[in-house]
């Protein structure tokens, strides 16, 4: 008999508890929506009623429909807003011109920077070989290197692409360095009394120990590669988001600057969840 209420209890204890968290969820997604709905009411408001920048701040139902209209050539009935020839339908091909420089350089500058950090970290010629030089260049902004790229590389992908390698270097680099330095030192004598060789040491102890640090530099260097190629795309493409947005400014359609700009932070937040999701094992296994 006692178990039976037990029972009984417990199952109508569990849509109470369903519910309960259920709301919460609910409250915790309403209060995370209240801060962009007082946002867009005031965008769309302050643009209609041309507040901002003498009527040239386009409101935000614009800018949805010039994203609509660059993503899939779609022309949204909003009033005042008017679609580019130019620009319709053409966001993958852009997006996908952007991504390609962003890739390449992030791949080439992170392999890069790992392999100089863990160099530098485990062994002390080559920490007394390469770091000091690559002290004294990293404090060079990324922008500084921009006409050199332009002489060196001329326009097209090449500028945009050693830039982002650049870019990518040196926060991986430094992260790398770091994470590898700080490796228990009682982990590396086990392994060197268990015979481990260098190399072994390196990819069974000395990574899996750095990865948390490893993955965070890429993490700020993916960040500031999608930065850098659309400095690159504005100064010497014709071609990616960076360079839509220097045009369409060029051309006094500020509707798609912002579409542009709404493209640069999804695709910032893309390449950040997927780095997660790449390096997730990794992260699971330092936790432990």
């Amino acid at each position: 008999m006692t178990n039976t209420m037990t029972s009984a209890r417990t199952r109508s204890a569990r849509p109470s508890v369903l519910t309960g968290r259920w709301r919460t969820s609910a409250s915790g997604l309403g209060l995370a929506l209240v801060l962009p709905v007082i946002i867009a009411i005031a965008w769309e408001i302050a643009g209609r009623q041309n507040w901002i920048a003498n009527g040239l701040f386009p409101p935000l139902s614009s800018c949805v429909a010039a994203l609509a209209n660059w993503v899939a050539g779609w022309q949204l009935p909003i009033d005042g807003f008017v679609a580019s020839n130019v620009y319709s339908a053409t966001w993958l091909t852009h997006v996908g011109a952007s991504v390609g420089r962003v890739l390449t350089g992030f791949v080439l500058g992170a392999v890069l920077a790992i392999t100089f950090g863990v160099l530098a970290g485990v062994s002390s010629v080559a920490r007394r070989m390469v770091d000091p030089t690559i002290n004294a260049i990293r404090p060079i902004s990324v922008t500084g290197w921009v006409p050199l790229a332009l002489i060196v590389f001329g326009i097209g992908d090449k500028p945009a692409v050693f830039l982002t390698a650049l870019a990518t270097f040196f926060p991986v680099y430094v992260n790398t360095f770091a994470g590898v330095s700080r490796v228990d030192a009682g982990l590396l004598r086990a392994s060197a009394m268990l015979g481990a060789s260098r190399a072994r040491t390196v990819r069974d102890i000395v990574l899996p120990a750095a990865s948390p640090s490893l993955v965070t530099g890429l993490r700020v260097a993916s960040g500031i590669a999608w930065t850098t190629v659309v400095v690159a795309e504005i100064l010497g493409a014709k071609s990616g988001v960076g360079y839509v947005l220097i045009d369409s400014y060029n051309q006094f359609r500020f509707d798609y600057v912002i579409a542009a700009m709404a493209t640069l932070g999804l695709l910032g937040y893309v390449t950040d969840r997927l780095l997660q999701w790449v390096f997730a094992d990794a992260l699971r296994w330092s936790d432990r």
